[in-house]
């Protein structure tokens, strides 16, 4: 692929992103949450022993910041802090009900607006778009040392 493709390819994806975002953000004042704590109630849901040190690997943040939103999130009901019980010097994230709640919420409306987004393609590249959107995925996935 040329340079001019290639750089009309991440123009398109940063404005699909931008304009996803926007979207979601404008349906989801209600919750007060940003973007990123969102990602954050999804990793800590998607996983059962999610610690502060993982969630920072993982967001590529630094510590202070996570630790900011983490505060964020607790004191405002969506998550919780409990002591792990194979490291008693950890704590483990762990979701509330009330954020499980803006998940589903969150999760309607991204539905909603990957539906409006597909509704140009037929099936076929759907399949398409779908299975190269998953390869390049892929190509950014690192190992995971928190995996044994």
């Amino acid at each position: 692929m040329d340079e001019k493709h290639l750089k009309r390819f991440g123009q398109i994806i940063y404005i699909m992103d931008s304009k996803i975002d926007e979207i979601a953000s404008a349906e989801l004042t209600d919750v007060a949450l940003t973007r990123e704590q969102f990602y954050m109630l999804e990793l800590i849901n998607g996983e059962q022993n999610m610690t502060q040190k993982k969630l920072i690997y993982k967001l590529n943040k630094e510590q202070t910041a996570v630790s900011r939103s983490i505060k964020k999130l607790v004191d405002h009901g969506f998550i919780t802090k409990e002591q792990s019980m194979y490291d008693l010097r950890s704590t483990v994230l762990k979701i509330t009900s009330k954020g499980e709640e803006a998940l589903i919420l969150a999760d309607d409306i991204k539905s909603k607006v990957v539906t409006n987004f597909m509704r140009e393609l037929n099936v076929t590249e759907r399949e398409q778009l779908m299975t190269i959107l998953d390869k390049i995925y892929q190509s950014f996935t690192l190992r995971d040392p928190f995996r044994y």
